[in-house]
């Protein structure tokens, strides 16, 4: 069974590389256009794009999303995410760690807290396997192999239900995330992987006990298309599901006004200025996969460069709209008639 998970880990990687991987539908982005400020009364120089994410100190408020782990490819890939994380100081999430529950020697993939000791690390684990066997255990576990800051719980249950060996048994996830949450001294992180978290259901986490959700949502990545072009028995079936969920503002606009929540706004992230713009949308940080993955195949180095690209971007919409602090950008003025 091992090895089954790290053939299709790598082919999922293969996948994600290709543009059929991406839906065809918009984030919305696209309308979320800022009022320019031409006069700033500012220096570009003084503007300030940190924060602080987990009690860790970040130079903008950005994570490399969840990829993969538990093979050797995937080792050297999450070593050199490490790498350039620490070096830019932004968050990494781990892909799914059930590969290391199940197989002690894939584990180094997910231990790299002594290349990246100062930021934000997140460990993964599926909610379906919440529920099976001593889930929760397991969820503790996988932070302590991490060495984690916290943990993310993926909810995927339309890829598990298109993959042929899927887990598609979602009874009790809710109260096994409840509690997860009670036995966690770590924060928990639940996301989506690509379809979006709603209204109803990021009520019904923060009446779990979760504070942080990461909405994952359509217009990005589409993880249905990927179970539907890694395994062609599943095509037939999965490929109509592609475009499926609730595009990146939709999501962000349905969830702004829940206090109780942190949000972190991912699925069609593609540059500094949409790291901007979710940001005034109500977004505390923004989490991108896809576009690191490609800046990676081309070379750690082109990695790097891509995440400072990011950085400048960044800095250059907070300079136009007169914001010297992310505190000042989520009040910078939209034009009107915007999705916002």
């Amino acid at each position: 069974m091992t090895e089954n998970i790290g053939e299709r880990k790598n082919r999922h990687i293969d996948v994600a590389m290709r543009p059929s991987a991406q839906m065809a539908i918009s984030t919305g982005l696209e309308h979320v256009r800022f009022e320019p400020n031409s006069l700033p009364e500012l220096s570009l120089a003084e503007i300030d794009t940190s924060t602080v994410f987990l009690r860790k100190s970040l130079s903008m408020p950005l994570i490399i999303s969840s990829m993969s782990g538990g093979t050797q490819r995937a080792l050297t890939l999450n070593q050199a995410l490490a790498r350039a994380a620490e070096q830019h100081g932004i968050a990494l999430a781990l892909g799914s760690m059930r590969i290391a529950l199940e197989d002690k020697t894939a584990r180094a993939s997910f231990q790299l807290r002594d290349l990246a000791p100062n930021i934000p690390i997140l460990a993964n684990l599926g909610g379906a396997q919440l529920t099976q066997g001593a889930g929760v255990d397991n969820a503790l576990r996988c932070m302590e192999i991490a060495e984690a800051d916290a943990m993310i719980i993926h909810l995927n249950p339309l890829q598990e239900a298109i993959q042929c060996t899927g887990d598609t048994d979602w009874r009790h996830v809710t109260k096994a995330l409840a509690d997860l949450v009670r036995r966690s001294s770590q924060p928990i992180i639940v996301k989506e992987v690509g379809h979006g978290i709603g209204l109803q259901t990021a009520q019904r986490l923060i009446d779990c006990g979760i504070t942080y959700i990461d909405i994952a949502a359509a217009g990005g990545t589409s993880w249905a298309g990927i179970e539907a072009q890694v395994d062609a028995a599943a095509f037939q079936i999965g490929e109509p599901f592609h475009d499926w969920g609730i595009p990146l503002v939709a999501s962000l606009n349905q969830l702004s006004g829940l206090t109780q929540a942190t949000l972190i706004a991912s699925g069609g992230i593609r540059s500094g200025l949409d790291v901007a713009k979710v940001i005034r949308l109500g977004a505390r940080l923004a989490g991108a996969a896809q576009p690191f993955l490609l800046a990676y195949e081309a070379g750690e180095a082109i990695l790097h460069q891509h995440i400072e690209c990011w950085r400048a971007q960044l800095r250059i919409a907070m300079f136009a709209t007169g914001s010297a602090t992310l505190a000042d950008l989520k009040c910078a003025p939209l034009i009107a008639n915007t999705a916002c």
